[in-house]
């Protein structure tokens, strides 16, 4: 997911509806009214600071720079053009570098000094909350150091900039393949096979999206499943280690610029963890409890692959993992994770989430694509609009399929923030899903793996999560939350594709029409845990070797060393050579934040069993939720959301029976 919050987060996110085709005059105009506007901030006479022209128009200014410039950065994620991509990245970085610039004008941060000093300071509300946490930002960002260290952090924090972009942009261009003969893709799906290039006999094989996941879960050749997982341990380059590297140790030398141990306690100041200890803390307690149920997990894939090869010496490698869950899947479970992508075309995985989140929520969605400028054919564009006021919420595109260049992982990018504008206009939010979904064939639908349709749930709590919130302050319009609870409201929703009677309502066979079969649903709710204690574990790898990463005071590491040894320490196997880490997005934009998203499951699995109490397709319990949770933004605590919500406060119990770890497995 791409999002915002606070000023240090903005370099990463929004992105506004894309004119096709912009001029590159178009960000110098939106960076020309931007500075407008806040020069006319500065220039107000501190007797007369009022809360709406100049803690209001700063949110306004910022949220309409947002909808200006950004039309032209999204294009470096999904255009087809090299040209436009390449101007899509030098608008990202001269937005980058004006909110740089913006957090360290000192007449700024007197200016909210002078108004939180006055007698015209907010009292309440969002206004108040606003003030306290862009004053913290503002401190965050050098106010009150010497000019020296001033300058050194504007220096550090555009060298950051440019590097971060440097980096996504080498994952988002890489194109590396295998060269791969029939022979060693033997298990792999005709359908799949036949949507690749080919050099002769050989298939052109790209090492991302649906290719990768085809070779780790249906190839029968080990060898040709090492050679994936190698290769993907070596995209991006190793130009991209050595580009990580220098950011570490520039995100190390601003934490101690700023007073902080290190780059992990700057980043979780701000989040529901509040410092690095927390974190080391939550995976101490945990990690225990899960390698009892990774040990259970490693026995029974290793079982599995001494049946299936009839080796009893044979060993469980990590490139075996998801083939021989697959393998237990059809052998245990009765269920073949391919065939029943039958169920799963996507046009009734569309129908169903649609027609589940309606309901919940008392909303209608209208397919407005005829009427919308998108930059491709593939993508779609939708209004939200509210059942029972008749109000238009918000708008989402669906951009679905993988293409040359595309972003390559799934993820939600916020488009434009709803406020409440000073004039009292109402602007409504607009998302996009941007995917990576298996493409039509000619013979076939898109056809959809569960593992799919759960990643399109996740994806589209992030779209509500944005879109519902109803604030007015466009600074804590949807998701923008601590980042260490951003995921919990997506991570929640994907319980939907878990349930028998919500599978059974929108599962449709695309050529019979017939519903997903009890006994395959029953199977697949069966076999929900398998492995779930290595696949874990692989999520506190990451978020392990992003902490280690940054905890280091002096950012002086050698990451592909160091990801090597947390390796060894979580996980069951033994690392493999490469450089994971420089293809590993989440290293930008989610840097000492990864371990949010087990943390945030921990609150997602809580709220859930709210909706197991009250019912999964309750319109009580959606509107619950909505009024408690998503329509809330960033306006409150996270904690006391989630308590609000429960009724109760927050614990653990329904996160560790998600993993698995019930009381025989803890």
């Amino acid at each position: 997911m791409r999002t915002l919050r606070p000023l240090h987060w903005i370099l990463l996110c929004l992105i506004v509806v894309p004119a096709l085709r912009a001029q590159d005059s178009a960000i110098e105009e939106a960076l020309n009214r931007a500075n407008t506007a806040i020069d006319e901030i500065v220039a107000v006479p501190s007797d007369e600071r009022t809360v709406e022209n100049t803690l209001l128009a700063f949110d306004d200014a910022v949220a309409r720079f947002f909808e200006d410039s950004q039309r032209i950065a999204f294009m470096a994620q999904v255009s087809t053009d090299a040209e436009e991509r390449e101007r899509g990245r030098k608008a990202d970085q001269a937005q980058g570098e004006w909110f740089i610039r913006l957090t360290k004008r000192e007449d700024l941060y007197e200016a909210m000094k002078e108004l939180e000093g006055s007698d015209r300071a907010p009292k309440d509300g969002e206004p108040k909350r606003l003030l306290e946490q862009l004053l913290r930002d503002f401190r965050r960002e050098g106010m009150g150091l010497s000019e020296e260290k001033r300058n050194r952090i504007l220096e550090i924090d555009n060298q950051l900039n440019e590097l971060g972009i440097d980096f996504r942009r080498r994952i988002s261009e890489d194109e590396s393949v295998l060269f791969l003969t029939p022979e060693e893709v033997k298990g792999t799906t005709e359908s799949f096979r036949s949507t690749l290039e080919r050099a002769d006999d050989v298939y052109i094989w790209p090492v991302k999206g649906p290719a990768i996941f085809q070779i780790y879960n249906q190839c029968q050749v080990p060898d040709t499943r090492l050679k994936m997982v190698a290769a993907v341990a070596r995209r991006a380059g190793s130009q991209n280690v050595t580009t990580l590297e220098k950011m570490i140790a520039l995100r190390a030398e601003k934490a101690k610029l700023l007073g902080y141990a290190n780059h992990v306690d700057y980043q979780t100041e701000t989040r529901m963890a509040k410092n690095a200890k927390a974190v080391a803390d939550f995976y101490e307690d945990l990690r225990p409890k899960l390698r009892k149920k990774a040990k259970q997990d490693y026995a029974e894939l290793l079982a599995a692959k001494r049946k299936d090869t009839g080796d009893a010496s044979a060993e469980l490698e990590a490139w075996d993992v998801r083939y021989y869950q697959n393998w237990l899947m059809r052998e245990k479970y009765s269920v073949d994770t391919e065939a029943i992508r039958a169920y799963f075309p996507m046009e009734a995985v569309t129908d169903g989430l649609f027609r589940i989140t309606q309901t919940l929520y008392g909303l209608e969605y209208k397919d407005v694509t005829d009427q919308a400028d998108t930059w491709h054919d593939d993508v779609k564009l939708f209004e939200v609009w509210d059942k029972a006021s008749n109000e238009l919420m918000g708008k989402f595109y669906l951009d679905l399929y993988p293409r040359p260049n595309k972003y390559s992982h799934a993820a939600k990018f916020s488009i434009r923030l709803g406020q409440k504008r000073p004039n009292g206009e109402r602007v409504t939010p607009i998302v996009a899903l941007v995917c990576n979904f298996t493409k039509p064939t000619q013979d076939e639908p898109s056809l959809l793996s569960h593992d799919e349709v759960e990643t399109y749930f996740h994806e589209f709590g992030h779209c509500l999560h944005s879109i519902l919130g109803d604030t007015d302050v466009a600074w804590f319009s949807g998701t923008q939350v601590a980042r260490d609870f951003v995921e919990a409201p997506s991570q929640m929703f994907e319980n939907w594709v878990w349930d028998a009677r919500v599978l059974k309502s929108f599962t449709k066979h695309y050529q019979t029409g017939e519903p997903l079969p009890d006994e395959l649903i029953e199977g697949l709710i069966a076999a929900r845990n398998l492995g779930s204690g290595l696949s874990t574990e692989g999520q506190v790898y990451l978020g392990m070797m992003d902490y280690a990463f940054h905890v280091d005071p002096k950012g002086d590491v050698d990451t592909t060393e160091l990801a090597s040894e947390i390796y060894s320490q979580t996980r069951m196997f033994d690392p493999l050579p490469g450089y994971f880490q420089a293809s590993f997005g989440h290293l930008v934009g989610y840097d000492a934040g990864y371990y949010g998203y087990l943390w945030s499951l921990v609150y997602a699995s809580d709220m859930f069993s709210r909706f197991e109490e009250l019912g999964m397709m309750s319109p009580e319990a959606g509107r619950l939720y909505r009024e408690k949770v998503l329509s809330k933004g960033g306006t409150r605590d996270e904690l006391e959301m989630v308590q609000d919500f429960l009724g109760r406060e927050s614990n653990a119990d329904a996160f560790l029976k998600h993993l698995g770890l019930d009381a025989g497995n803890q």
